[in-house]
């Protein structure tokens, strides 16, 4: 019966068996290319850690402005985001090269729980804005309902022992978080060129940080996938 309930005999052995000959290559093979990506994707990250939410280290009105009422909300919200932006990074690097199996898995915890942290304040600031922002508020939303399914997905792959299905999903997932950077990189682009007024360009970016980045990765995950097989 597992024949068909897995489409051929042995599928998810077989799937489990590729991904661990995928990751013994790879250890293997010098990741130049892994390293070039995680390097861009850091200092990325480091620049936006460093001009964005380091802002929110001064605890004041005066700092925080019109967001100071619903700081309860943004604090979860950014001090987990960067926890998962940094932690993130250390587990594409672990996770791709199957190193440090005891590292991942810690670290793995710590990421999940960012994201579950950063995900609540991410629900409680779109749910509290006010109707006038409702396209951001609604991208915003999106953000955090995408957060937290290609997370959850990635957890439960990785506890049936579906190997190559969380590496998928914790990709995904990265994706979701990297919306941070991503949002602020290419809003603060758009708003240079004028392409729009601000706040229409802010609306863009609360869903196109995520959805598109997202759309684009798809298509790479699944052709791996067809080319191995």
């Amino acid at each position: 019966m597992r024949g068909v309930r897995y489409g051929r005999p042995g599928g998810r052995n077989k799937d489990n068996n590729m991904a661990i000959r995928s990751t013994d290559a790879l250890r293997r093979s010098p990741q130049w290319g892994l390293v070039l990506a995680l390097t861009v994707l850091a200092v990325f990250a480091l620049h936006f850690i460093v001009k964005n939410a380091f802002l929110y280290t001064s605890y004041d009105a005066a700092t925080y402005g019109s967001l100071w009422p619903r700081r309860y909300g943004l604090l979860p919200h950014i001090t987990g985001g960067v926890l998962a932006v940094l932690t993130g990074l250390i587990q594409l690097w672990l996770g791709a090269t199957g190193r440090t199996a005891l590292l991942h898995r810690t670290l793995g915890r710590v990421y999940a729980g960012a994201v579950a942290v950063a995900s609540a304040g991410a629900f409680y600031l779109a749910l509290t804005l006010e109707p006038k922002y409702f396209a951001y508020a609604g991208g915003l939303f999106g953000l955090a309902l995408a957060w937290t399914v290609t997370t959850s997905m990635a957890v439960l792959a990785i506890r049936r022992r579906a190997i190559e299905q969380h590496r998928e999903w914790m990709i995904r997932s990265y994706i979701v978080t990297f919306g941070f950077v991503t949002f602020r990189l290419f809003d603060n682009l758009l708003t240079d060129w004028k392409v729009a007024p601000e706040g229409d360009i802010d609306s863009f970016m609360a869903f196109a940080c995520w959805s598109i980045p997202l759309l684009l990765a798809e298509p790479l995950i699944q052709l791996r996938k067809i080319r191995r097989r």
